[in-house]
C-alpha cells in the first residue's frame, strides 16, 4: 500500500477517534448537566420548604405579637398585596408601633376598593402627631372617635383626647366639650362640665367662649343664673371683637314679650343694636328701630353720642381691656362686675371639684350610645356640636 492509501486511513481513524471522544464528551457533558439540574432542583426545593417553614415561623410569632415579624410580613406584602401589608401595618400599629402608624398614615388613602381609606389615612396621621401631644392632632383625633370617622366609634378615648388637648388650653377642644356636655346625643350629659369648659376658653380671651358663658348664666346652664355677668361677658365678647356679640348684648336689654320699664335697658338695647348694624348684622337694624320707641326723645342724641363711641372703640383693636363696660356703666350708673384672673381660676378650681366629686358619686358603666335615634341633637362634624342656643333678657 502505498504511502498515501497509509495516510488516507491514518487520518480516517484519527477522525473516528476524534468524533467518538466528542460524542463521548458531549453524553459527560448531558450527564453533568442533567446532574447539576437535580442537585438545583433539589436545593430549590430545600430552600423553599425552608422558606416556608420560616414563614410560618414568622406568621406564628407576628400573630402573638412580635412586632419585627408583624413589619416584615407586612413589607413584603406591600407591592403585591396592598391590602395583606395594611392588614399586619394596623396589627403593628394597634400594638402601639409609630412605624405601623406612619405606614397606615401613608398606605390606607392608596387602597382603591377601601372606601373609608382616605378617612383612615387621616386618623393614623393624628394618632402619629397625638402621639406627640400636638393639641390641634388630639383635637381631631377625638372628634374622630366620637364620630366613627376612618375608626371605630369610641366615645370614651375621644372625650379622652379632647380633653387632653383642652387642658393644654386648646380653645377648639374648649368649645367643643362645652357644647358636647349639653347635647341629647351624649350619653352622660353634664352642664357643669360644659360651663367648666365654655369658661376655660372665655378666660383664654375667646370671644365664642365669652357668647356661650353668657348664655350659661342666662339660662342657667351648670351655674346659677345671673343677668349681670352673661352682660358681662357678652360685652367681653365684643371688645375681643364679635359683631355677633354686639348683636346678643342689645338683646340681653330688651324682652319684646314684656313691658319695657328699664329706660337704661333700653339706651343700652339701642346703642350695641347701632353699633351691630353698623359693623354689618344686617338683622340688628330691626331691633334697633323697635328698641328707640323705648328712647326718649330728650336723651337719644346723647345714646347716639354713646354708639357712635363704642363703635369707635371695637374698629380700633385692640380694646382696652373693660373700657366699653367702664363706658357704659359710667354714663348709665350700671352695677360693675369685674371678676380678677384670680377670682376666674378660683372659680374654676371649684367648678372643677364639683365634677370630680359628681364623676366619683355617680361612678358607673355608661349606657351605649344610640345610632340614629330620633331626639339626638344635630352635629355638624367639621368642628362645632349644632345648638339651639338663643339669648333674650
Amino acid at each position: 500500500m502505498s504511502q498515501l492509501g497509509l495516510g488516507v486511513c491514518l487520518g480516517i481513524v484519527l477522525l473516528i477517534v476524534a468524533v467518538s471522544r466528542y460524542f463521548a464528551l458531549m453524553k459527560e457533558v448531558r450527564e453533568a448537566a442533567r446532574e447539576q439540574a437535580r442537585r438545583d432542583e433539589k436545593y430549590r426545593q430545600v430552600l423553599e420548604q425552608a422558606k416556608a417553614v420560616e414563614h410560618e415561623e414568622k406568621v406564628r410569632k407576628a400573630q402573638s405579637g412580635h412586632i419585627p415579624s408583624i413589619l416584615s410580613l407586612a413589607k413584603e406584602n406591600e407591592i403585591g398585596n396592598l391590602r395583606e401589608a395594611v392588614s399586619w401595618y394596623q396589627k403593628a400599629a394597634e400594638l402601639g408601633n409609630e412605624i405601623g402608624q406612619n405606614a397606615l398614615a401613608r398606605l390606607c388613602r392608596q387602597d382603591v376598593d377601601d372606601p373609608h381609606g382616605e378617612a383612615r389615612s387621616r386618623y393614623w396621621t393624628c394618632i402619629v402627631k397625638a402621639n406627640h401631644n400636638d393639641p390641634e392632632a388630639l383635637f381631631e383625633l377625638g372628634r374622630y372617635e366620637i364620630r366613627g370617622y376612618g375608626t371605630a366609634i369610641n366615645t370614651a378615648s375621644g372625650v379622652g383626647h379632647l380633653i387632653q388637648a383642652a387642658e393644654m388650653d386648646y380653645v377648639p377642644a374648649q368649645l367643643f366639650l362645652g357644647d358636647w356636655y349639653v347635647v341629647e346625643s351624649n350619653p352622660s350629659p353634664s352642664p357643669r362640665s360644659a360651663f367648666f369648659w365654655r369658661l376655660k376658653s372665655a378666660v383664654n380671651r375667646d370671644p365664642k367662649g365669652c357668647i356661650k358663658v353668657a348664655y350659661c348664666y342666662q339660662t342657667g346652664i351648670g351655674v346659677a343664673k345671673d343677668r349681670r355677668r352673661a352682660i358681662y361677658w357678652l360685652e367681653k365678647a365684643t371688645e375681643l371683637g364679635s359683631v355677633e356679640a354686639q348683636y346678643l348684648a342689645g338683646k340681653m336689654h330688651l324682652n319684646y314679650d314684656q313691658p319695657v320699664t328699664n329706660v337704661t335697658d333700653a339706651a343700652v338695647a339701642y346703642i350695641w343694636f347701632s353699633v351691630a348694624f353698623a359693623s354689618g348684622y344686617q338683622d340688628a337694624k330691626k331691633e334697633r328701630d323697635m328698641a328707640v320707641q323705648h328712647v326718649g326723645i330728650e336723651s337719644i342724641l346723647n345714646v347716639q353720642k354713646v354708639a357712635k363711641q363704642i363703635y369707635k372703640l371695637v374698629h380700633n383693636p385692640p380694646v382696652p381691656e373693660h373700657a366699653i363696660m367702664d363706658l357704659l356703666d359710667k354714663v348709665y350708673d350700671r352695677s360693675k362686675y369685674r371678676p380678677t384672673d384670680a377670682e376666674l381660676d378660683g372659680a374654676l378650681g371649684r367648678i372643677n371639684e364639683d365634677i370630680d366629686q359628681v364623676d366619683y358619686q355617680t361612678a358607673a358603666p355608661a349606657a351605649p350610645a344610640q345610632s340614629g335615634g330620633t331626639g339626638s341633637a344635630p352635629t355638624n362634624w367639621s368642628g362645632d356640636m349644632v345648638t339651639t342656643e338663643s339669648f333674650t333678657s
